[in-house]
């Protein structure tokens, strides 16, 4: 008779290594989507993202008294103390006198409210002149008596003297300003 050799095969665990393999591929494209959907946040962006203040119901009855998405001078002017440290104005007003440095009167449907320009150089600082009317896309409604941290120069005496009697005034970055009709 004649002699087969027989050996039996080793491994046949291919297929583990390739299932290991295919986990390690789907573990680094994963990590790879994951950093490409958090987009180019630098360190302080996230850290801010992730302690943003939750709003209670006691915030949520505030923000409705006062006017919660109608953020108008009118309203503002109306009741000051509902809108100190609300961020988001926008709207589109007309620039009323006297005009100092860092400040201007903004008008609209017959409210007055004082704004002052954050300054921060930019390549082509904005022209604000009376009558001018502009669109402001942000801003933060303070307390006048409590402004002192703005970035930039030391306010001068001409604005401070304008905010004299202010019940609110908005601090708006020149980055936020756009001038749709000069005067």
């Amino acid at each position: 008779m004649a002699e087969i050799p027989v050996e039996k095969k080793s491994g046949g665990k291919g297929w583990l290594w390739l299932i290991l393999l295919l986990l390690i591929v789907a573990a680094i494209a994963w990590w790879l989507l994951e950093e490409a959907a958090e987009g180019d946040l630098d360190d302080d962006e996230v850290a801010i993202e992730r302690t943003k203040p939750v709003m209670t119901d006691t915030d949520t009855d505030t923000a409705q008294m006062a006017g919660a998405g109608a953020m108008t001078i009118a309203a503002i002017t109306a009741d000051p103390s509902a809108f100190y440290g609300r961020e988001g104005f926008s709207g589109t007003v007309t620039v009323g006198g006297p005009l100092t440095d860092r400040g201007f009167w903004i008008e609209n449907d017959g409210a007055r409210m004082f704004a002052i320009v954050i300054d921060q150089p930019r390549e082509r600082p904005v022209d604000i002149n009376v009558g001018a009317t502009l669109d402001i896309t942000g801003g933060t409604v303070r307390n006048p008596g409590e402004i002192e941290d703005l970035t930039g120069d030391a306010l001068d005496q001409d604005t401070i003297d304008a905010m004299e009697g202010q019940q609110a005034v908005l601090v708006v970055s020149e980055s936020d300003i756009d001038i749709s009709d000069e005067a």
